[in-house]
This record gives structure tokens, C-alpha cells and sequence, in this order.
């Protein structure tokens, strides 16, 4: 009797072979795939607090953040908003804000030769974004000022 027969002359097939075991297998394994992206994707976020006022997604440099003196600056703001940016006390002419994507609400500035601001000064640099509604009306502006500091 060889070790592939059984007892009764049979052919033994290995369990992993058996119909059904890797079809089982497989999908156990798509299924616990499908549980841990479905956990992350409920969990996802569901303990943070943003800071900053409805309209507003987020400003970068990030608040009290240390960056190069020739990083953007500017903020995120959702569809229907309409913002104004406001870096050390100079107000930043809107056709400046073009360092983001402003299809999906990035206004940035970026300084540079012949802008408003060439390159921020070292040290602690205060900036405001101002955004007015131009979908829905009845809301009231948004205002938020940040500081972060520059080496």
C-alpha cells in the first residue's frame, strides 16, 4: 500500500484538494477582508472635533505649525464659499491665490517675486481667511485667524 491509497486500495486526496475546502477558504478569507475595511471605514475619523467654522475645511500652514519662510499659505473652504486671505496684516489680491486647486476649494498663496508678499518674515506670521457664502445666502461669513512660525 502506497501512502497516496487508503486502507481499502482508494486513492487518497489531500484535504486542501477536497471539493469545497478552497472555495471555503477563499471566502473566509474575502469575508474578513471585507469586516476590516468595513471597520475602518465606520471608525474612520469618528473621534475628531474640527476647530474650525462650518464653510471652513482647513488652513495650511496648519495652526501654530513651524515652516520654511517661502511656504504657501492659504485654507480649504467647501463648494459655495468665496474666500479673502489676509498674511501679516496684507491683504492678498485674489488672482494671487492660485498655489491650490480652487475647483476644489484650495486658495493659496504662495509668495514670490512681484506678489503681494516676496517671502514671509522669520518668526511668528498671523494670517485670516475671510469667506463669504455665494450659494446659500442666509449664512453668515466665516472668519478665522491662525498663527503658526517661520524659520
Amino acid at each position: 500500500m502506497s501512502r497516496d491509497e487508503s486502507a481499502d486500495g482508494r486513492q487518497r486526496v489531500p484535504w486542501a484538494l477536497r471539493k469545497g475546502v478552497s472555495t471555503a477558504v477563499t471566502l473566509g478569507a474575502l469575508v474578513a477582508a471585507a469586516a476590516v475595511v468595513l471597520t475602518v471605514w465606520l471608525t474612520r475619523g469618528s473621534d475628531t472635533v474640527s476647530s474650525y467654522p462650518v464653510g471652513l475645511q482647513g488652513v495650511v500652514p496648519a495652526p501654530d505649525a513651524q515652516v520654511p519662510r517661502q511656504t504657501s499659505v492659504g485654507a480649504r473652504v467647501e463648494p459655495g464659499w468665496e474666500p479673502t486671505l489676509v498674511v501679516d496684516g496684507v491683504p492678498i489680491p485674489r488672482a494671487q491665490l492660485d498655489a491650490g486647486t480652487t475647483q476644489l476649494g484650495e486658495f493659496f498663496f504662495a509668495p514670490g517675486e512681484g506678489k503681494a508678499i516676496e517671502q514671509l518674515r522669520s518668526g511668528r506670521v498671523c494670517a485670516t481667511v475671510r469667506a463669504t457664502p455665494v450659494t446659500a445666502l442666509e449664512a453668515p461669513d466665516l472668519v478665522y485667524e491662525w498663527c503658526f512660525t517661520t524659520f
